[in-house]
């Protein structure tokens, strides 16, 4: 498929298994649930299953937010964003994948890295899993210009969270450089079980376009306070999480990383099907 065939409807899934459908119309998009259950398991925090049917002129932020910044920014976005999700399949983070209804393909995963240039990132299947999880991407890579980084976030990490209290940057302790790349497990899966947490960048929780939230990162006081509500509302030990967001602050207004809420969706016989938020993960920024 070329970037000029646009796709009108996009199948959802949600960690594997079928979730609802994304469509786009003339006036904008639409995402409706694939049963009335409210308690099936949410494709985003602000999208919960209560209502089966959501509908705005913009594409929803926890879809645009695996398109990057020159995509969404672009005046063809908007045309052509679900021919780009489309194409970005196996490529993005969290429990989301799509498929192309009318043109189903299922890719398996890379055994080694892309040609990766500065500032990109791929999923990979770590060779040296085990079998059965062979034919699963567990590995994230980056280019070798990223390690200064990796190695700023393992000493912020140490010295704001010791004890490994948070799930944020449990991955840079385990990154390796590995001569022409960078790689490490990748932080939104449970180890051992292969299922996906929900992730949801900082700007999607906010409802915010990257444009906007490039424009608020811009007013510093305002940009940090509004971050820190963020931890308040949704983390549990939001102290912690605010320590080391404090120190992390530099890095993601310089647009250095970026922010993003975890979670994990309750167990099937839970009392409450609402996602438990994990906390705040930070990654180096992607430039596809």
């Amino acid at each position: 498929m070329t970037t000029h065939q646009r796709i009108q409807t996009l199948q959802v899934f949600n960690g594997g298994k079928p979730c609802g459908w994304l469509g786009q119309t003339a006036t904008g998009f639409w995402f409706h649930y694939a049963s009335n259950t409210p308690q099936q398991h949410w494709v985003s925090l602000l999208m919960p299953p209560s209502t089966n049917f959501y509908q705005q002129t913009e594409l929803f932020p926890v879809f645009a937010q695996h398109l990057d910044f020159q995509t969404s920014s672009c005046a063809s976005s908007q045309t052509n964003a679900l021919s780009h999700l489309n194409q970005l399949n196996g490529q993005q983070l969290g429990s989301l994948s799509f498929a192309n209804p009318d043109n189903p393909v299922v890719t398996p995963p890379l055994r080694t890295p892309p040609q990766l240039e500065p500032g990109q990132r791929a999923l990979i299947a770590n060779p040296n899993t085990s079998t059965v999880r062979r034919p699963f991407a567990d590995t994230m890579v980056h280019h070798p210009s990223c390690w200064p980084l990796v190695q700023t976030l393992q000493q912020l990490k140490k010295q704001a969270d010791p004890s490994n209290r948070l799930h944020g940057l449990r991955w840079a302790f385990q990154a390796q450089l590995n001569g022409q790349w960078v790689q490490h497990p990748r932080p939104d899966l449970a180890p051992y079980q292969q299922n996906l947490y929900g992730f949801e960048a900082a700007h999607a929780v906010l409802n915010l376009n990257p444009q906007q939230f490039n424009a608020l990162a811009e007013t510093n006081n305002k940009f940090e306070q509004v971050l820190h509500e963020v931890a308040r509302t949704y983390c549990k030990n939001f102290s912690a999480e605010i320590e080391l967001l404090q120190l992390l602050l530099p890095l993601i207004h310089h647009q250095l990383l970026e922010a993003y809420l975890v979670f994990e969706q309750a167990p099937p016989r839970a009392n409450t099907y609402k996602p438990a938020v994990l906390g705040l993960e930070y990654l180096p920024r992607a430039m596809q």
